[in-house]
């Protein structure tokens, strides 16, 4: 009875902490939303004083919204970071566990991707505005309000967001982001028909300078993202791990997912820098490795994910069967040109991952239940650093 009471107390005391902690990353978001719409206030009184400006346009509200928004998003997802990574009271402090590199590419990441969505979504959402209220123009008190709107916003979701990454809402903010940018990308092509060749035209000049550094630099992020969320991962991956050695059970190679992860990233990084237009060679060897490399890992998956639902290896495999439908569908079938080919790969691709972050929640959610059987872990993302990587 006595060992019961102990029980119940520690998982009341672990939902309570819970709770504290859940409320302290609100409260903190909050003081960082009005701290950032002060700024904001006077950002927008000294751009906007004295003349009338349209939503959308080279110099707008919605120009200045961007990049103040960006940046409002990026520091507070810093500020929020530093404050998760906390060596002794951080609900991310393995993150500081680790080699200092590591970290710091996880930071930057983190901060830029943070930053961009806020400037994509509102660069997007004035113009969608200023297309449904045409010729429109508003005086300094009101461009000024929606800045402060803007930041506010944006401060908000970036604190909040960086407070509680996960691997599941890290791939969610990829999607989104990768999303967000390859259509900016289209948008904003000068050649309407740069898809009668291949999906990486709208990284070279021959699709418009505009989309040329809109696509670069969304897949460069991209692939420093991919490597933060590897990281994520693989951390989630040595709590299963260390649960299967104490049940005395083969342990996955887990480093190999991380290893695989990571290429894939780099690769995504150099076919942005090196566009087919500039070495058409070293792209297609970046494109080449980064489909081998996936293709090795959908193999290997009982290797370094043992103990996983079945499911988890049908959906694999099935994906690299799609991987080598798609190929041939391009070659040599010829049913569709290149670009459909790297649609079809990057689908495939996110797909995947996307299963394997919820199933691999899915795990480690009912190994922190077996271990707590009377609490209710909400968010299970702030998990022990039991057996995280050195």
């Amino acid at each position: 009875m006595r060992q019961t009471e102990s029980d119940s107390e520690t998982s009341a005391a672990l939902g309570e902490g819970t709770r504290k902690s859940a409320a302290r990353v609100e409260s903190r978001a909050i003081w960082a939303s009005i701290s950032f719409a002060a700024v904001a206030v006077v950002i927008g009184l000294i751009t906007f004083s004295g003349r009338l400006t349209p939503l959308s346009a080279n110099y707008s509200v919605g120009t200045v919204a961007g990049v103040t928004a960006g940046i409002a998003a990026g520091a507070s997802a810093m500020l929020g970071l530093i404050i998760a990574t906390k060596p002794q009271q951080g609900s991310l402090r393995w993150m500081r566990h680790r080699f200092w590199g590591w970290w710091l590419v996880d930071f930057i990441g983190l901060i830029i991707i943070h930053g961009a969505i806020a400037t994509l979504a509102s660069l997007s959402t004035f113009r969608l505005f200023q297309q449904a209220f045409q010729g429109l123009v508003v005086d300094a008190i009101a461009a000024t309000v929606m800045l402060c709107l803007a930041c506010a916003a944006a401060a908000y979701f970036g604190f909040s967001s960086a407070s509680r990454v996960s691997a599941a809402s890290i791939s969610t903010l990829l999607a989104l982001f990768m999303a967000a940018g390859v259509l900016a990308s289209m948008l904003l092509a000068e050649n309407p028909y740069w898809w009668h060749r291949f999906f990486s035209e709208l990284g070279t000049r021959q699709a418009g300078v505009l989309s040329f550094w809109t696509f670069n630099t969304t897949i460069t992020v991209s692939g420093i993202v991919l490597t933060t969320l590897a990281n994520f991962i693989t951390q989630d991956l040595y709590t299963w791990t260390a649960h299967r050695r104490r049940q005395g059970k083969r342990q996955g190679f887990v480093r190999m997912l991380k290893g695989g992860m990571i290429v894939m990233g780099i690769c995504m990084i150099g076919l942005s820098l090196v566009s087919i237009h500039i070495n058409d060679p070293i792209h297609t060897s970046f494109v080449q490795i980064l489909a081998v490399t996936f293709g090795i890992l959908l193999l290997s998956a009982p290797l370094w994910l043992p103990g996983a639902p079945a499911a988890m290896y049908v959906i694999s495999y099935l994906m690299l069967g799609l991987s080598i439908l798609a190929a041939a569908l391009w070659k040599p079938l010829g049913y569709y040109n290149l670009t459909a080919l790297e649609l079809a790969f990057a689908g495939i691709i996110f797909a995947w991952l996307v299963v394997l972050i919820r199933t691999v929640d899915g795990m480690i959610f009912d190994v922190t239940r077996q271990q707590h059987p009377d609490s209710q872990p909400e968010n299970h993302e702030y998990t022990t650093t039991e057996g995280a990587a050195p």
